[in-house]
């Protein structure tokens, strides 16, 4: 149809004339689930581009030059994406209004090599014939659209949710007593993945002034929105119980991949979803006991591992996200209120009471003292790691001793003789008896491990404390001397030492006494 017919036809400041005809081809983009993504319009226009006013016999040359300027005009025209495409009869509303985005332009010369015409075509992708927004694509029920997500501008979607005990940790109260009960501990995962559309833009984000967005932003703008633990993943998570008021969710990690090119975007979650507070504990006890030693001695080995709840909003919309560090949970599950580290001795002591008593140590007792203690902080990582061992030696005789070593030596009287010696006698010296024995002795030796002090001279007290040995063990020995006085008539000391190292709190003591009767 030629111009001034009322029907306008335009591409951007193109006018079409003659008009040409079109075909319209609507392709809707769905999930395997029947949600609605949107809608694509294919609209291929045909026509021809003629030398309007130019004698038909002698204008070969002018035809020529006017078929061609016009095949320019036409190819600059459709040089640029999203202008405004108008098909409209008169002043009525348009029936095509659009900003699509032009797929391919093609030009052929007919039978005359340019000179009359050229045929063209040029094939056109918008979202909307209309241009008022994508079409929603979704399912009436009710009289509601539902499953639709058209506003969005994607052509792809996926949204996968994984829920797992971790490591089969299954919680409950532990069948010893003391041990308490371990926590329910998920593992969760979720990928979401999407692909923006290109067509173009609407009437609406011309409007707003947003404009025509990149598919790859279209893509972030869905995954950057939808992230999280939304109230439809915490339904999904309701398959494994993995919800609930009771449940802790932390170590809420992502990666987000960015395609521009393929205008996608991917983004990974996990949590950690526990019954418990923000930490795990994996810890065992082992027993050596063996026929070499009265004492059964008792090891506990821990790892701490702390979660740390990440808020990606933050107060910069995710720049940097905030959250408390994993090590923080981890050192207030060691040393906080209820803290693991005061629950050790009663684990290995429900262990210890377990057992049958050695039979070289029945009355034995697990001392609350550790032998070794060793505790180890993973910064990064956030974890703790512990380890101490225990057994069931006596208490020390002086509470204060770290370590002590307390023998009694009990050296009785032996025969006094003559050895005589007699030149040429085969069968050695001649031992002849004289009627008496040798002395009795005790012996009391300590070696102990006390509380250091340091070389403190700015006060009388503690200038002594560094210098005098220390007299914690000196009423053992006056008792000890008391009984010996006590059993035999005479008693004489024939050497009495002690040392004392202050800066590593080493203390010996040694007392030896002749002992007999008249």
């Amino acid at each position: 149809m030629p111009l001034g017919d009322g029907i306008t036809f335009k591409y951007g400041d193109y006018q079409f004339d003659p008009r040409p005809l079109f075909t319209v081809n609507k392709e809707t983009f769905k999930t395997p689930a029947n949600t609605g993504l949107g809608t694509k319009y294919s609209l291929t226009l045909q026509g021809q581009i003629l030398p309007t006013g130019i004698d038909p016999i002698e204008g070969n040359v002018p035809g020529l030059t006017t078929v061609l300027s016009g095949t320019n005009v036409l190819r600059n025209a459709f040089a640029q994406d999203f202008r405004l495409l108008i098909l409209q009869c008169g002043t009525n509303t348009p029936l095509i209004s659009g900003y699509p985005k032009v797929v391919s332009i093609d030009v052929n010369n007919a039978a005359d090599n340019y000179v009359q015409r050229a045929d063209y075509t040029v094939n056109l992708e918008l979202p909307s014939l209309t241009g008022t927004s994508y079409e929603a694509g979704g399912i009436e029920v009710g009289g509601n659209t539902v499953g639709n997500l058209s506003a969005s501008g994607l052509i792809s979607l996926t949204d996968e949710f994984t829920v797992e005990f971790l490591d089969e940790r299954i919680g409950g109260d532990i069948n010893i007593s003391n041990f308490g009960s371990i926590p329910t501990v998920f593992s969760l995962q979720r990928s979401l993945s999407a692909q923006g559309d290109s067509f173009g833009v609407t009437a609406e984000q011309l409007a707003d002034g947003t404009g025509y967005r990149e598919p790859w932003q279209k893509a972030k703008a869905y995954v950057a929105a939808n992230l999280g633990l939304t109230d439809g993943m915490t339904g999904l998570a309701n398959l494994m119980c993995a919800s609930g008021s009771d449940m802790n969710f932390s170590n809420n990690f992502r990666t987000v991949s960015v395609n521009k090119t393929d205008g996608s975007v991917n983004a990974t979650e996990t949590w950690i979803a526990s019954t418990g507070s923000a930490m795990s504990e994996d810890f065992e006890v082992s027993v050596d006991r063996s026929l070499d030693t009265p004492l059964t001695s008792i090891t506990i080995n821990g790892t701490i591992q702390g979660y740390s709840t990440i808020d990606y909003m933050g107060d910069n919309d995710g720049c940097l996200p905030t959250g408390q560090p994993k090590f923080n949970n981890a050192l207030t599950a060691w040393s906080g209120a209820g803290a693991i580290s005061g629950r050790l001795f009663p684990r290995v002591q429900a262990v210890y009471n377990s057992l049958t008593k050695h039979r070289a140590n029945l009355a034995g007792s697990l001392n609350n003292e550790p032998l070794s203690e060793s505790l180890g902080y993973n910064i990064v990582g956030g974890t703790i790691t512990y380890s101490h061992s225990y057994d069931d030696r006596p208490t020390n005789c002086y509470t204060g001793a770290l370590t002590e070593t307390i023998s009694f030596s009990y050296n009785e009287p032996n025969d006094i003789f003559a050895s005589l010696t007699i030149l040429g006698r085969a069968n050695g010296p001649l031992l002849q008896q004289i009627g008496t024995v040798g002395p009795r002795t005790r012996d009391l030796s300590i070696d102990a491990i006390l509380p250091l002090k340091a070389c403190d001279f700015a006060s009388a007290i503690g200038a002594n404390e560094f210098i005098d040995s220390p007299a914690a063990y000196d009423t053992l020995v006056s008792n000890y001397e008391a009984r010996l006085n006590a059993e035999y008539s005479q008693v004489f000391v024939n050497s009495f030492s002690k040392s004392w190292e202050p800066k590593v709190g080493h203390f010996t003591l040694s007392k030896s006494w002749t002992v007999g009767s008249c």
